[in-house]
């Protein structure tokens, strides 16, 4: 049995080749959407303002360390939320720390200790662009830290570094919520 090429062989080997030719194409272009979207929603560059601490009383009143920590949890947050750092942008966000405190609740009967510690952070946030004040906001916040024991503990009314840094991201998070 012999095997005939149709008489039309040149041109389906041309559309295949056409289709082959298109789809390489095609795939260029996707493989290119993917890499560099259209449209993509880059956000404003912003910076990170003043960061002040205008706390007047207890161990915290004009501690320089917690504003420079509230300064990096900003920016941690925005850089979460894809926003561009950049100091020559014309917008920015300030923070004032008004109020930072730490409650202590205990009871105890006998050799059982119950004690209720809660951290509370007030902070006022500011949206400047191009040197006017756009929004301003006030955010409460606050971390609680609940401890048991059949121990007889003694209540110094230590602070817990780790209920404090709690209460400040939740701050600084509802006030780039609030301002952005």
């Amino acid at each position: 049995m012999v095997f005939e090429l149709p008489s039309n062989h040149k041109t389906i080997k041309g559309v295949t080749m056409k289709i082959a030719t298109l789809n390489v194409v095609k795939i260029f272009f996707i493989c290119l959407f993917l890499l560099f979207p259209l449209g993509e929603n880059r956000q404003t560059p912003i910076k990170i303002g003043e960061v002040t601490n205008e706390i007047r009383m207890g161990k915290f009143a004009g501690n320089r360390n917690l504003s420079m920590g509230v300064r990096n949890i900003l920016e941690e947050i925005l850089l979460d939320l894809d926003y561009d750092l950049s100091d020559r942008s014309t917008t920015q966000i300030n923070v004032k720390l008004v109020f930072f405190d730490v409650k202590n609740i205990g009871k105890s009967f006998g050799v059982y200790h119950n004690k209720l510690s809660v951290t509370q952070i007030v902070a006022i946030g500011e949206l400047v662009v191009d040197g006017k004040v756009k929004k301003r906001t006030t955010q409460k916040g606050q971390s609680k830290e609940i401890s048991n024991s059949t121990l007889i503990v003694g209540s110094d009314g230590t602070f817990n570094q780790q209920t404090a840094s709690i209460a400040l991201k939740r701050v600084c998070e509802n006030i780039i919520n609030d301002l952005l």
